[in-house]
C-alpha cells in the first residue's frame, strides 16, 4: 500500500493547530500550518510547522518555522504511520537576529518526542483497515516520493485493496 504526500498532508491539515502544554501548563507551544515534503530519494520526510510559545498563561510569542526530518514507523494497533527518530533540523526565527533560548528549545524537543510517540501522521481509514484483516506490516519506507507499507503477504490476494 502506498500513500502520497498529498494524502498525508490532508490528514495533517485536519490535526493542526495544536497546543502542547509542558510542566503542568507553565509552558505552552502552539503549532500550526504543517507543510509536509516527501523526497523522491532517501528515507526521511521533511515537516515544517509554525510555532509560538507562551509561559505562565501569558501571550504567545512567535518562535518561527520549525523544520524537522524523520523516518516513519507503522503502529499496527492503531494502523497508523508515526514519526520515527525525528530530528529538529533548523528553526527559521520569526524575527531577524532572534535566538531561541534554552527553555524554548527544551519545549520544542519535549513536543517532538511526545508527538512522535502519540500522534499519527496518517491513519488508515476503517474500510482499508477492515480489508487488511490479519495482514502484518513488514516494513515502512519512502520510495519515489511516496510512503510504501509492505505486508507479510501479497495484498493482491485481498479483495478490493489496491
Amino acid at each position: 500500500v502506498s500513500v502520497t504526500g498529498e494524502e498525508v498532508q490532508q490528514h495533517l491539515s485536519t490535526e493542526f493547530p495544536q497546543d502542547y502544554d509542558a510542566l503542568g501548563g507553565l509552558l505552552t507551544l502552539t503549532l500550526s500550518d504543517p507543510q509536509l515534503s516527501i523526497p523522491a530519494q532517501g528515507q526521511r520526510l521533511m515537516l515544517g510547522v509554525d510555532a509560538k510559545a507562551a509561559s505562565g498563561g501569558g501571550a504567545a510569542t512567535p518562535i518561527g518555522r520549525l523544520w524537522l526530518s524523520s523516518g516513519l514507523r507503522f503502529d499496527p494497533q492503531r494502523r497508523a504511520l508515526l514519526l520515527d527518530q525525528p530530528a529538529l533540523d533548523r528553526i527559521d526565527t520569526a524575527s531577524p537576529g532572534q535566538e531561541v533560548d534554552g527553555r524554548t528549545q527544551m519545549l520544542i524537543n519535549l513536543w517532538l518526542s511526545d508527538y512522535a510517540q502519540k500522534e499519527p501522521l496518517y491513519q488508515l481509514d476503517s474500510a482499508t483497515t477492515a480489508l487488511l484483516g490479519d495482514l502484518q506490516v513488514v516494513s515502512t519506507t519512502i520510495e519515489n516520493g511516496r510512503v510504501v507499507v509492505r505486508f507479510n503477504r501479497d495484498i493482491g490476494a485481498v479483495p478490493d485493496l489496491k
